[in-house]
């Protein structure tokens, strides 16, 4: 919970509400909606919340209520409501603790006295960095305390201490570690060398030699093949053949000095041991493993593509709180430790060196991703009972995705599979027998490996973007109170959301239900329809097709009956025309009407267009394509200036693009390989 927001009140009559800078059509009927289950929840009549913040996302709008006590935040208390596209409360979770206690919030030592306690309480040796210190109601062994919560990172990077201090009586309360850790394992440090500085550049294209999962994958070899041993990052002719040469889309570039640094990734140097930079005077990052710089371009890659794959291709936007949205990253930290990290106070990533070095393996860094993923698109929210879970998915969906082992392969079930599963340590896997509840056993990076396996059980029938948009739609409406089943409760209902195929949701259900979950009974849903624009064929008339696919009605057994009028078939003049469907199964029926435009036909290029379906139109957030594309078709959008917005492959006949961010206005959608255009209003 990073809390960078400033807080206004509004009273209501029963729970006191606020809103302030975040703003929702849709706050309303959320506020209702905790009014009416205020007993359920067990909320006080004093107890106040406001509205933190606000995500409009492909599975709707989700509005996080965070608990306040005379304007200090309660300490991760908050309620979750979910709106689907057609604004209809969908989903809602909570973290909020009914046991806090009303107490004085006014405090009787300083901010600068409780940051002196901690220092003093931590006797912290060398040099450190203090990330946060905040004012905060929380429970602490059962009592409602008013407290300062003051962070502190020391250069070597071994930890991120938080510490409570009382801000009634200065008592240090709690200390603890909250870096989030790739697993528990400690190593020897290497030798430091003098650290460089950087300053913002300009953005040119460059190349690096890496290891696109890591080399064992590469080879299809074991840990301990001749060849294939850590050897203190010594280069051998097989760890060097392992690497490939890969693009590197933006990296800085001013005054002839080239630097890691992108839209999305930047590196830094703010742990020891203390390499610099890498910065040089060519845009080719080509090393072997033996030169540090190796380690540094390697994660660059990595993380600046799961970014841009997340935000550009999947159409999902998620970037760290801080820092400008740009994730930094030390490919060489916490002191050399066999052990990489995510440190949610400053949104930053590092990785150490003990051991086989943790840079060099792709699902070490893509798993610590995982946890920034989980910290920014939850606004601090993260839970611990799904925290090690969803960084082990994050990275097995890419790492499989490359299609380097086989199914029949032990290997392709690893995570950690350079890093791990050798001499270094065990590593986990995504094929765990486990099942929830029965097999929780309290530590988190053990299970991890039952919602990760979950979620690769979806992943192998329905695919990784389809996998992986369901997951981080699902993200979103979870809490800090969330476990497994409520995530899983969660990714289900984000794919209903986003209109997903019945069979998809009876994939998910059955995977889910097969780990252990228990999911609530499918009742009949139906999605509403946006209105669509066709044109009439070359005899000015529009032949009405199957809405089949746009009504989708979703039952636990996909069987629900489906009625359209005017009939399919039914030949149509150009006009507009009012089209129902209706869905039934058993008692339950539910009818969906849009409006259906045919403008006359005007040429050849209006008849390609009918292959296609655009909306909403106008849109607000998402624009939906439906089609028979092409396997190599993109489509571009302009503005009516005719500069380009956005580009973006089509990688199935049913694609959803997020549009939030783009400005009030009318603009052009190309599809580059129909060669056809479409107008869109964006409200």
């Amino acid at each position: 919970m990073k809390l960078k927001l400033h807080f206004a009140t509004l009273a209501l009559t029963l729970i006191s509400f606020s809103g302030f800078a975040q703003f929702s059509e849709n706050e309303g009927a959320a506020r209702q909606w905790i009014q009416l289950h205020a007993s359920d929840l067990k909320i006080k009549p004093s107890d106040t919340f406001k509205l933190s913040f606000v995500t409009k996302s492909l599975a709707g709008e989700t509005l996080r209520f965070q608990q306040v006590m005379n304007d200090v935040p309660v300490y991760h208390s908050e309620i979750v409501v979910n709106f689907n596209p057609s604004n209809e409360l969908a989903f809602t979770s909570d973290s909020y603790d009914s046991t806090i206690e009303n107490i004085s919030t006014t405090p009787s030592i300083s901010k600068e006295a409780a940051l002196n306690i901690s220092k003093e309480s931590l006797k912290i040796n060398g040099e450190y960095t203090v990330t946060e210190n905040n004012l905060l109601v929380t429970k602490v062994n059962d009592q409602t305390k008013l407290v300062y919560k003051v962070v502190t990172n020391p250069k070597t990077g071994r930890a991120s201490w938080a510490v409570l201090v009382d801000a009634q009586t200065g008592t240090v309360l709690s200390t603890y570690d909250e870096a989030m850790y790739h697993h528990k394992k400690e190593a020897v440090s290497k030798k430091p060398n003098p650290e460089t500085t950087m300053s913002p550049l300009a953005f040119v294209s460059g190349t690096a030699m890496v290891y696109l999962s890591d080399p064992l994958s590469y080879a299809h070899v074991a840990y301990g093949a001749t060849g294939y041993t850590d050897g203190s990052d010594a280069n051998t002719t097989q760890l060097a053949a392992a690497r490939t040469s890969v693009t590197l889309p933006e990296i800085d570039l001013t005054a002839g000095v080239y630097t890691l640094k992108s839209s999305y990734v930047q590196i830094q140097d703010f742990e020891t041991p203390s390499y610099g930079l890498f910065t040089q005077s060519t845009n080719a990052f080509n090393f072997t493993r033996d030169n540090n710089a190796f380690e540094a371009a390697n994660v660059f890659y990595h993380l600046d593509l799961s970014l841009r794959y997340i935000n550009e291709t999947l159409g999902i936007t998620c970037r760290p709180a801080l820092n400008g949205g740009v994730l930094r990253f030390d490919s060489a930290g916490l002191d050399g430790d066999d052990n990489s990290y995510y440190l949610p106070s400053t949104d930053q990533i590092a990785f150490g060196e003990g051991c086989v070095d943790d840079a060099e393996d792709a699902d070490v860094i893509w798993h610590e991703l995982g946890h920034g993923i989980h910290d920014w698109i939850t606004n601090g929210n993260t839970s611990n009972y799904i925290g090690e879970g969803n960084g082990d998915y994050w990275a097995q969906s890419y790492s499989r995705s490359l299609g380097q082992w086989t199914s029949a392969d032990a290997a392709s079930q690893y995570m950690f599979s350079w890093d791990g599963h050798n001499t270094c340590w065990s590593g986990r896997t995504t094929n765990y027998s486990g099942t929830y509840p029965g097999s929780i056993t309290g530590s988190a990076h053990t299970d991890g490996q039952i919602w990760a396996t979950a979620l690769m059980q979806i992943w192998d029938v329905l695919g990784r973007a389809k996998t992986d948009k369901a997951f981080l739609q699902g993200l979103i409406l979870t809490n800090t109170a969330s476990n497994q089943q409520t995530a899983a409760i969660a990714v289900r209902q984000a794919a209903i959301n986003m209109n997903y195929a019945c069979a998809d949701i009876q994939v998910m259900t059955q995977k889910f239900t097969g780990k252990g979950y228990t999911l609530p009974a499918l009742g009949l849903t139906m999605a509403t329809i946006a209105n669509q624009t066709v044109t009439a064929d070359a005899t000015n008339t529009y032949t009405l097709p199957s809405y089949a696919t746009l009504a989708n009605p979703i039952t636990a057994n996909c069987n629900a009956g489906l009625t359209q009028s005017p009939v399919i078939g039914t030949v149509l003049a150009p006009g507009t025309y009012t089209i129902t469907m209706v869905a039934t199964s058993g008692a339950s029926t539910v009818t969906r009407t849009f409006q259906l435009t045919i403008t006359p036909f005007l040429g050849v290029e209006d008849v390609v267009k009918n292959h296609f379906v655009l909306y909403p139109n106008p849109a607000s957030n998402v624009l939906n394509i439906k089609g028979d594309f092409d396997t190599n078709e993109s489509i571009t959008i302009y503005n009516m200036l005719g500069q380009t917005i956005m580009t973006k492959g089509v990688t199935s006949n049913d694609e959803s693009i997020d549009i939030a961010s783009l400005a009030k206005g009318i603009y052009n959608v190309y599809f580059n390989n129909a060669k056809v255009a479409y107008k869109f209003i964006k409200e």
